[in-house]
């Protein structure tokens, strides 16, 4: 087998990085919903964190020093041999055992999948960040499959098509698209285009749909369908309808032309992985009075959404080192607690423009700024802050103002535009 490293001659830091940055879940994949499969290394069925961690770390060892999955086995399994975990069964054969709960793991040959499954998804991610750094100059990406004897008639059915980098097409089939898929993407400039003669797809209503679909244990669920040129339904495995790049991809926007970074803003704010947040903080909120089980639970690393870009002029009206404005989910679980309305994801996608292109701009304390805009949906005011962790500027609070609110900022606070 080909190193993990996929023949590059120095470590792959951003899947390195992915590895590091990521949670353990015991739960199956295909049970998770897309925004928690995507932060996590999932280690079905093993609730023993130790032993959880020792896996995460053998994958992130592997990451760093291009080693192969049998060298990954070799590692793992002498870590467990050595914590008790290691047994046989009636036949004399190697079964995982769970020496505190008795729980049966099953046979090593379930490391392979854990390992191609995470290390795949790893790379995938870094990937997706390389790519995303070079769309402004090779904005169009060409999905590639294999096409050996291996190659599932599904994914040969992608080979080929090529869809800009913000296509929603991405959203659900970038790789992988299920348990070792080999599937890669290429990015493609307009000369490549030009020079090829390259159709560009675009998805549709008509070829990107929402269907039902049954599991093996009969239960339904939905499920994106693209409908290929030769008329083939493609969905991916269940568990893998998510972009693992996407999901966790949050670019330095300093590094970007400003327009482009706003419109990164506008997509991330109104996106499938905000509402997925929005929803699963409500439902931690309601519940968090309520004794919770902790079999299944995710450990997973704290999300932030990009929430716009300030202009020009107003960067240097607010005398910021940086233009990037971002919102943290602790912000949007102390919105959700304390300001009706802030369960709608609707709501939020004002807050770019607000941010980007403000009518009016407050001066507060400790380098707060009021920025406030008349937006479809009434008078908006976002509150930033500059400076804070990693010297972001961070949205502290966003919210309708009213006229009597208004008044108050004008006497408080110093006024800048």
């Amino acid at each position: 087998m080909a190193k993990t490293a996929f023949a590059l001659n120095m470590p792959p830091e951003k899947a390195i990085k992915w590895l590091e940055q990521q949670g353990v879940s015991i739960q199956s994949r295909s049970s998770m919903n897309p925004e928690d499969a995507a932060k996590v290394i999932t280690v079905a069925r093993i609730s023993n964190l130790d032993m959880m961690q020792s896996i995460k770390t053998a994958l992130i060892d592997s990451a760093k020093n291009g080693t192969t999955y049998a060298q990954f086995k070799k590692d793992i399994l002498s870590h467990m041999q050595a914590a008790g975990w290691l047994h046989k069964d009636e036949n004399g054969k190697p079964e995982i055992i769970d020496p505190e709960s008795g729980e049966v793991f099953g046979s090593p040959r379930r490391l392979e999948n854990i390992y191609r499954t995470n290390m795949q998804a790893a790379f995938s991610a870094g990937r997706y960040q390389s790519l995303m750094q070079n769309a402004a100059s090779r904005p169009y990406w060409q999905y590639s499959a294999v096409n050996d004897n291996r190659t599932r008639p599904a994914h040969a059915a992608l080979s080929g098509q090529v869809y800009r980098f913000d296509d929603p097409f991405w959203n659900t089939f970038y790789p992988p698209n299920g348990y070792r898929c080999r599937c890669t993407v290429t990015a493609l400039a307009d000369r490549d285009i030009q020079r090829r003669n390259i159709t560009i797809s675009e998805s549709t209503a008509d070829n990107l749909t929402d269907v039902v679909k049954t599991d093996k244990s009969g239960k339904t669920y939905i499920s994106k369908t693209y409908r290929a040129a030769d008329g083939m339904q493609v969905s991916t495995d269940k568990g893998f309808n998510y972009n693992v790049g996407k999901v966790n991809f949050r670019p330095n926007l300093e590094d970007y032309d400003r327009n482009l970074a706003q419109q990164f803003a506008r997509a991330d704010i109104s996106g499938a992985e905000f509402k997925a947040s929005l929803q699963r903080l409500q439902k931690e909120i309601s519940q968090a009075d309520k004794q919770q089980s902790t079999a299944g639970k995710i450990s997973r690393p704290s999300v932030k959404f990009a929430a716009g870009m300030l202009s020009e002029e107003n960067q240097q009206l607010l005398q910021s080192e940086r233009a990037s404005v971002w919102l943290s989910e602790d912000v949007l679980t102390e919105q959700i607690k304390n300001i009706t309305g802030q369960t709608a994801d609707k709501y939020y996608q004002e807050l770019p423009e607000v941010i980007h292109a403000p009518e009016m701009i407050f001066k507060g304390k400790k380098k707060t700024f009021a920025l406030i805009r008349e937006t479809k949906t009434g008078k908006m005011l976002a509150t930033i802050r500059l400076g804070g962790k990693d010297r972001e500027i961070q949205v502290q609070s966003f919210q309708n103002l009213t006229d009597h609110e208004l008044e108050a900022l004008q006497k408080d606070m110093q006024q800048l535009k």
